[in-house]
């Protein structure tokens, strides 16, 4: 697999992420609006509350994994000459803010690249 090819799985990766992300959201803000107009005791409404926070929740860190995903892109985009604003992503913050783990290390990601090189 070249870098290129790999890149390009990777965006894909980044595309349907955001996409998928931007529906779960908008679904998630339609069920708590709904929440006010429909005839649930309050009980209810906090434990759907509570579920629908824990889904943001899981969004935001799915999001941390997209960022991650796109300073690999862009890493492998800068050290080996490739022009990265073809593959139409951001590009990447040095720390993710949110993102408790350490900050990965070039080295690091050379050897994630090396090792999805089979």
């Amino acid at each position: 697999m070249t870098y290129e090819e790999l890149i390009v799985e990777l965006c894909d990766v980044i595309k349907e992420s955001e996409i998928n992300s931007i529906s779960i959201y908008e679904n998630l803000e339609k069920i708590d609006s709904k929440l006010l107009e429909e005839n649930i005791n309050n009980s209810e409404i906090k434990k759907l509350r509570d579920l629908i926070s824990k889904s943001f929740g899981l969004l935001q860190h799915q999001d941390l994994h997209r960022q991650k995903i796109e300073r690999v892109v862009n890493y492998v985009c800068e050290h080996n000459n490739i022009d990265s604003s073809k593959y139409n992503i951001a590009s990447s913050a040095k720390h993710i803010a949110g993102d408790d783990n350490e900050t990965v290390s070039n080295e690091e990601l050379e050897e994630l690249i090396k090792s999805m090189q089979g």
